[in-house]
């Protein structure tokens, strides 16, 4: 059996404290800041926008920032992006005071498209940096004890803040949570600064001179002129057509990966038509209060650990396809109950069963995916996946945010139940 270093122990440490602090702030500002924005008495349309902000800024800036950092220090590079995507967490803190109601809202939105703009740099470098960090035969070990103290200190968390938010004055009680959110943040970011990279001494000479400038003086300069992968005498709108079909191999559409990246798409679109609605229908529909909220997220979150804990078994001995396509068939119930729903008591049965319906999803998404795509053409394949789920990312809740402006929230939510079934249907047909 294999002992680890002394030096791996440590950098395992890290990464725990690192996952435990970024639950926390999973289970603060990322769990009610929708929630909040309801209270202010956002529209299904802006609530949308924050869901889907992800998904546009990285199919905007996921394939330049990935040319960008060939050859570049990840320890450095990981830690500034983190730094400047997470200080925008602290900016929430200080919205209520500078800004009403109406105004805030929008100021919220643009916080949060600036802030994925080096979130979707860190998030590339912090999985290479993974990879350099935690050797193949430590990762299952690594991965799954971070998945529990995510799950345990975002559950805790959710518990706590819930409680804070019912007993403090609006909007004092959603500043404090944003500002646990933003220090929780911090905290994350300091662990993941502390780690040390073995293979090379200027990963760990970098990391002594990790600033804002470089993200600044060589990051969107570059991305704005387009000088990724070309010739510096391209134009910059021609070099992003250039990289995109370097990096996105369309061809593939033409192989059997084609319809099952179309399956993919749909699933992944319908997947987040109900999404952006959730908070709303708890707060305007349902009178939630934040702790009945904070209760349904731990139970959810709670769930799903239990539930990640027996679905490899499970789908072992069943198979990844059929757990992709039986899981995904009952995800469907999510917004079938929320449209049903008259009081919390059918949110929390929604949630302490559905973490578990979710482990399985969870679980058997990527695995399918890598049982589909061919070892020796892996980059093109995955970069086309990532494609496949930003546009459903995007187009899924704008079309649920649209959907509910028009018919209203319950309508909206019986439609994204049908929806779900319709998808889950093409992944049985081509999954």
């Amino acid at each position: 059996m294999q002992v680890a270093t002394r030096l791996q122990r440590a950098n395992f440490r890290r990464l725990y404290a690192d996952i435990f602090w970024f639950g926390v702030l999973s289970g603060s500002t990322l769990t009610f800041l929708a929630v909040y924005v309801a209270r202010l008495g956002g529209s299904s349309v802006q609530v949308g926008l924050i869901t889907a902000i992800p998904g546009l800024v990285n199919l905007l800036f996921s394939m330049p920032f990935g040319a960008w950092l060939q050859g570049k220090p990840l320890l450095p590079v990981t830690v500034s992006s983190l730094l400047l995507h997470r200080l925008g967490y602290l900016a929430f803190v200080f919205l209520p005071w500078l800004f009403p109601p109406r105004i805030e809202i929008w100021a919220i939105i643009l916080i949060t498209l600036l802030m994925h703009i080096p979130g979707t740099l860190q998030a590339i470098a912090f999985n290479a940096l993974f990879a350099e960090v935690v050797a193949p035969e430590w990762r299952a070990e690594v991965v799954g004890k971070r998945f529990a103290i995510q799950s345990f200190s975002l559950s805790a968390a959710s518990l706590l803040c819930g409680q804070l938010l019912d007993r403090i004055v609006f909007p004092l009680n959603y500043q404090l949570i944003f500002l646990i959110g933003a220090l929780s943040a911090l905290f994350s970011t300091h662990a993941v600064a502390r780690l040390v990279v073995e293979s090379g001494a200027s990963a760990r000479l970098g990391a002594r001179t990790v600033t804002v400038k470089l993200w600044l003086k060589e990051v969107l300069p570059k991305i704005a002129l387009g000088k990724q992968n070309c010739s510096s005498r391209t134009p910059g709108v021609l070099s992003a057509f250039v990289g995109l079909r370097r990096e996105w191999r369309f061809d593939l559409l033409r192989t059997s990966f084609g319809p099952f990246m179309g399956a993919y798409l749909a699933f992944y679109t319908v997947q987040y038509v109900p999404i952006p609605l959730f908070p709303l229908v708890q707060v305007n529909l349902l009178h939630m209060s934040d702790g009945q909220i904070s209760f349904a997220t731990a139970l959810f979150h709670t769930s799903l650990l239990f539930g990640s804990l027996g679905v490899s078994r499970l789908a072992q001995r069943k198979g990844h396809r059929w757990m992709l396509v039986n899981s995904g068939a009952w995800i469907f119930l999510f917004p079938l109950l929320y449209a049903l729903a008259r009081s919390a008591t059918l949110i929390y049965l929604n949630n302490a069963f559905g973490g578990v319906i979710w482990a399985g999803l969870f679980n058997a998404t990527m695995n399918r995916l890598m049982e589909r795509v061919p070892e020796d053409d892996r980059p093109a394949h995955m970069a086309l996946h990532n494609l496949v789920l930003n546009l459903g990312m995007l187009g899924g809740s704008l079309f649920g945010s649209a959907l509910a402006e028009w018919l209203g929230l319950r309508p909206a939510m019986f439609i994204a139940a049908a929806l779900r079934l319709a998808g889950a249907y093409l992944l049985w047909k081509y999954g």
